[in-house]
């Protein structure tokens, strides 16, 4: 993989992404004491809706601090959290009974592998889920709305698999069959009284790291407006508050 995390900066935003661990989940069809393998795993948000439903994990990912937040988390027999680098998984072949990733092999170097390994170690006829971000999202401008200000190119797009077709083609490339590329959204619920710009460098890491750089150089003001504006006509009205969505595809398949 090809970014570290920092889990104390990382935790607002797995509460914001722990939704669509919910929907990947769910998609798999798990039964009781299935073993599902999350590659890229983070601090386990699909663990958690896994072991739910009364399934096993064995949670993988890169990052030793994150891992540590995983076992932290779920202190229990049925969930195991190896560091390992998501291209290269050390599992054996057929080992998992189903697969899934939340926005987590998008960020591999080499994604294509990434999620060829994760469909390696899944059972012949087992379940894959991944998610995919939408360019289009709200959180892809705003981080290109502090890039301008801090002088800085704009950041390069996490994922190739942005659409559907891309995303169905990445699939198949895998050697998944059955493919089904749905779209959903996430949702940020705000505060309409509070600065859209603090509420939202609050919830995600990496605005937040960015956030702390403009602070440095005392650019943080002007950028806030910028980015107050843009999520001002951005937002939705949901029971008279802002709603920021954000969608995502989830792609399922199953390996033959």
């Amino acid at each position: 993989m090809n970014q570290r995390w920092v889990p104390a900066r990382y935790s607002r935003t797995a509460e914001y992404l722990f939704p669509a661990s919910q929907v990947a989940v769910a998609a798999l069809g798990l039964r009781h004491g299935d073993v599902l393998l999350d590659s890229a795993t983070g601090t386990g948000n699909a663990a958690v809706v896994a072991l739910d439903r009364g399934a096993r994990v064995i949670g993988v990912d890169s990052s030793p601090e994150q891992i540590d937040a995983a076992r932290e988390r779920l202190p229990t027999t049925d969930a195991e959290f190896v560091v390992a680098d998501a291209e290269d998984l050390p599992l054996p072949t057929a080992h998992v009974d189903a697969g899934v990733s939340v926005f987590g092999i998008i960020f591999a170097h080499d994604r294509a592998r990434a999620l060829s390994e994760l469909v390696r170690c899944v059972r012949p006829g087992g379940p894959v889920a991944f998610t995919t971000l939408s360019a289009e999202g709200w959180p892809n401008r705003a981080r290109t709305i502090l890039a301008d200000e801090l002088d800085a190119p704009p950041p390069s797009f996490p994922s190739l698999w942005s659409n559907p077709e891309a995303a169905e083609r990445a699939a198949a490339s895998s050697g998944l069959e059955t493919i089904e590329v749905r779209s959903h959204a996430l949702r940020l619920p705000l505060d309409g009284k509070r600065s859209l710009a603090d509420q939202v460098t609050e919830r995600m890491g990496g605005l937040a790291a960015m956030r702390t750089r403009l602070e440095t150089l005392n650019r943080w003001h002007q950028a806030s407006t910028r980015l107050d504006e843009y999520l001002d006509a951005c937002a939705h009205s949901d029971t008279h508050a802002p709603v920021l969505v954000d969608p995502y595809l989830l792609v399922t398949g199953r390996k033959p």
